[in-house]
Protein backbone atom coordinates (compact mmCIF):
# COMPACT_ATOMS: atom_id res chain seq x y z
CA UNK A 1 0.00 0.00 0.00
CA UNK A 2 1.60 3.56 -1.00
CA UNK A 3 1.53 6.00 1.35
CA UNK A 4 -0.50 8.58 -1.05
CA UNK A 5 -3.75 5.98 -0.47
CA UNK A 6 -3.93 6.73 3.10
CA UNK A 7 -6.45 8.77 4.26
CA UNK A 8 -6.92 11.03 7.88
CA UNK A 9 -9.46 9.54 10.34
CA UNK A 10 -10.23 9.95 13.89
CA UNK A 11 -11.70 6.87 15.96
CA UNK A 12 -13.69 7.56 19.49
CA UNK A 13 -14.66 4.38 21.46
CA UNK A 14 -16.29 4.20 24.97
CA UNK A 15 -14.30 1.51 26.93
CA UNK A 16 -16.89 0.04 29.73
CA UNK A 17 -16.06 1.81 33.35
CA UNK A 18 -15.42 -0.64 35.31
CA UNK A 19 -11.93 -0.95 34.42
CA UNK A 20 -8.75 0.28 36.00
CA UNK A 21 -6.69 2.75 33.92
CA UNK A 22 -4.16 0.24 32.95
CA UNK A 23 -6.48 -1.94 31.70
CA UNK A 24 -7.82 0.97 29.45
CA UNK A 25 -3.70 1.88 28.82
CA UNK A 26 -3.75 -1.66 27.34
CA UNK A 27 -6.81 -1.29 25.38
CA UNK A 28 -5.81 1.84 23.60
CA UNK A 29 -2.22 0.12 22.65
CA UNK A 30 -4.23 -2.98 21.52
CA UNK A 31 -5.81 -0.50 18.52
CA UNK A 32 -2.38 1.22 18.51
CA UNK A 33 -0.71 -1.33 17.42
CA UNK A 34 -3.78 -2.89 15.33
CA UNK A 35 -3.10 0.64 12.61
CA UNK A 36 0.79 -0.47 12.95
CA UNK A 37 0.38 -3.79 11.46
CA UNK A 38 -2.27 -2.62 9.28
CA UNK A 39 0.53 -0.36 7.47
CA UNK A 40 -1.63 2.66 9.66
CA UNK A 41 -0.27 5.24 11.53
CA UNK A 42 -0.89 7.11 14.74
CA UNK A 43 -0.64 10.60 14.63
CA UNK A 44 -2.64 11.65 18.36
CA UNK A 45 -3.94 9.43 21.19
CA UNK A 46 -5.99 11.07 24.27
CA UNK A 47 -7.84 9.87 26.82
CA UNK A 48 -10.92 11.95 27.72
CA UNK A 49 -11.37 9.87 30.89
CA UNK A 50 -14.50 8.34 32.48
CA UNK A 51 -17.46 10.18 31.94
CA UNK A 52 -21.19 9.77 32.40
CA UNK A 53 -23.65 8.37 29.35
CA UNK A 54 -26.15 10.21 28.00
CA UNK A 55 -27.85 7.07 27.89
CA UNK A 56 -27.69 3.61 29.37
CA UNK A 57 -24.87 1.33 27.11
CA UNK A 58 -25.61 -2.13 28.01
CA UNK A 59 -26.99 -1.54 30.90
CA UNK A 60 -23.88 1.19 32.06
CA UNK A 61 -24.13 4.51 32.86
CA UNK A 62 -20.33 5.51 32.62
CA UNK A 63 -17.45 4.74 30.77
CA UNK A 64 -14.00 5.81 29.63
CA UNK A 65 -13.70 7.59 26.55
CA UNK A 66 -10.89 7.33 23.48
CA UNK A 67 -9.88 9.70 20.70
CA UNK A 68 -7.30 8.05 18.18
CA UNK A 69 -6.38 10.21 15.25
CA UNK A 70 -4.72 8.00 12.70
CA UNK A 71 -3.56 7.37 9.01
CA UNK A 72 -4.52 4.41 7.14
CA UNK A 73 -5.84 2.81 3.62
CA UNK A 74 -9.54 2.96 3.39
CA UNK A 75 -9.56 -0.95 3.85
CA UNK A 76 -8.51 -1.03 7.52
CA UNK A 77 -11.84 0.15 8.27
CA UNK A 78 -13.80 -2.25 8.14
CA UNK A 79 -11.28 -4.59 10.00
CA UNK A 80 -11.09 -2.09 12.90
CA UNK A 81 -14.45 -1.81 13.26
CA UNK A 82 -15.34 -5.86 12.74
CA UNK A 83 -12.14 -5.39 16.15
CA UNK A 84 -14.77 -3.39 17.89
CA UNK A 85 -17.72 -5.42 17.38
CA UNK A 86 -15.89 -8.37 18.96
CA UNK A 87 -14.16 -6.58 21.59
CA UNK A 88 -16.43 -7.07 24.49
CA UNK A 89 -14.40 -4.21 26.08
CA UNK A 90 -15.88 -1.25 23.94
CA UNK A 91 -19.40 0.06 24.63
CA UNK A 92 -19.56 2.49 21.26
CA UNK A 93 -17.36 3.28 18.74
CA UNK A 94 -17.63 6.37 15.72
CA UNK A 95 -15.00 6.09 13.05
CA UNK A 96 -14.63 9.60 11.30
CA UNK A 97 -12.58 10.64 7.39
CA UNK A 98 -11.54 13.89 7.25
CA UNK A 99 -10.95 15.83 3.77
CA UNK A 100 -8.48 17.65 3.18
CA UNK A 101 -10.84 20.53 3.55
CA UNK A 102 -12.23 19.61 6.78
CA UNK A 103 -8.92 18.95 8.01
CA UNK A 104 -7.61 22.34 7.04
CA UNK A 105 -10.62 23.93 8.58
CA UNK A 106 -10.16 21.76 11.79
CA UNK A 107 -6.39 22.56 11.84
CA UNK A 108 -6.90 26.46 11.37
CA UNK A 109 -9.62 25.97 14.42
CA UNK A 110 -6.72 24.37 16.81
CA UNK A 111 -4.40 27.14 16.18
CA UNK A 112 -7.33 29.83 16.81
CA UNK A 113 -7.51 27.92 19.70
CA UNK A 114 -4.23 27.64 21.24
CA UNK A 115 -3.74 31.73 20.26
CA UNK A 116 -6.63 32.51 22.24
CA UNK A 117 -5.74 30.12 25.22
CA UNK A 118 -2.05 32.49 24.98
CA UNK A 119 -3.61 35.41 24.92
CA UNK A 120 -5.87 34.39 28.08
CA UNK A 121 -3.16 33.09 29.80
CA UNK A 122 -0.83 36.29 29.04
CA UNK A 123 -3.76 38.27 30.76
CA UNK A 124 -4.15 36.16 33.67
CA UNK A 125 -0.22 36.43 33.96
CA UNK A 126 -0.71 40.33 33.92
CA UNK A 127 -3.67 41.05 36.15
CA UNK A 128 -1.95 38.87 38.93
CA UNK A 129 1.91 41.18 38.45
CA UNK A 130 -0.79 44.11 38.43
CA UNK A 131 -1.91 42.71 41.82
CA UNK A 132 0.89 42.04 43.20
CA UNK A 133 2.05 45.81 42.72
CA UNK A 134 -0.90 46.88 44.15
CA UNK A 135 -0.33 44.94 47.41
CA UNK A 136 3.70 45.60 47.30
CA UNK A 137 1.55 49.49 46.94
CA UNK A 138 -0.42 49.25 49.89
CA UNK A 139 2.28 47.41 52.15
CA UNK A 140 5.11 50.53 51.02
CA UNK A 141 2.41 53.24 51.95
CA UNK A 142 1.39 51.48 55.28
CA UNK A 143 5.35 51.84 56.41
CA UNK A 144 5.27 55.33 55.29
CA UNK A 145 2.27 56.13 57.17
CA UNK A 146 3.51 55.16 60.07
Amino acid sequence: MSKKAHKYYETTFIVDSIYEDERVDSIVNKYSNFFKKNEGEVLKTEKWGRRKLAYPIKKKATGSYVSIEFTADPSVIAKLERAYHLDDDILRFLTVSFDKKTLEERNAYLVKKEQIMKEREAAALLLQQQQQSAEADKVAEAKTTE
